[in-house]
């Protein structure tokens, strides 16, 4: 297969008309992509850049048709950091579970009690709505940024972190009115 039959240098060539190498369209699309895993603080970006260019690949080579090949990357970048947070998020729990571990209890009871219930409310989050609490309340990003990424209005993200919020609250007076003595 020449280089002008293989559908990913069609895609590639699309995507970097003015570019006249190959192996240069290559390495400034992987080099786009660490960019913008940079930009997300993504701790290995050269990993995820890697990822989302051998799913793009898998895409094409299956036939994908493109219309908008920036937006296409952008997509797939996008799925590739929401999974990326997604497993950061299940892996959370079991590290702070090894940390609790080895540390001795210290407080009241009463102290004690209100720890182990905010703990168990946010663990019955799911990871969606964890990962908007975490994210609006991060200050690496705005509020109306934020919004965009989970393709909402500012004030219909408004409404979610309050509904989450509204979610946890309700947990926690259930919890603590189960842990209280008495």
């Amino acid at each position: 297969m020449s280089t002008n039959d293989d559908p990913v240098e069609q895609f590639l060539t699309r995507c970097e008309p003015e570019v006249s190498s190959s192996a240069e369209r290559h390495r400034r699309l992987r080099s786009k992509l660490v960019s913008f895993f940079r930009w997300k603080r993504c701790e290995d970006p050269e990993a995820l850049a890697d990822e989302t260019i051998a799913r793009l690949v898998t895409n094409i080579r299956a036939g994908a048709v493109i219309e908008k090949p920036g937006s296409y990357v952008r997509g797939i970048a996008l799925n590739v950091y929401r999974e990326h947070i997604r497993e950061i998020i299940r892996l959370r729990p079991h590290q702070a579970d090894w940390e609790l571990a080895l540390q001795k209890p210290e407080g009241s009871p009463e102290e004690r009690a209100v720890s182990e219930c905010m703990n168990l409310c946010l663990d019955k989050l799911s990871d969606d709505k964890r990962l908007v609490l975490e994210r609006y309340y991060s200050e690496d990003e705005s509020r109306e940024q934020l919004a965009a990424w989970f393709g909402l209005t500012l004030p219909a993200l408004r409404i979610k972190i309050f509904r989450i919020k509204a979610e946890l609250k309700d947990c926690f007076q259930k919890c603590i009115g189960r842990s209280s003595p008495g």
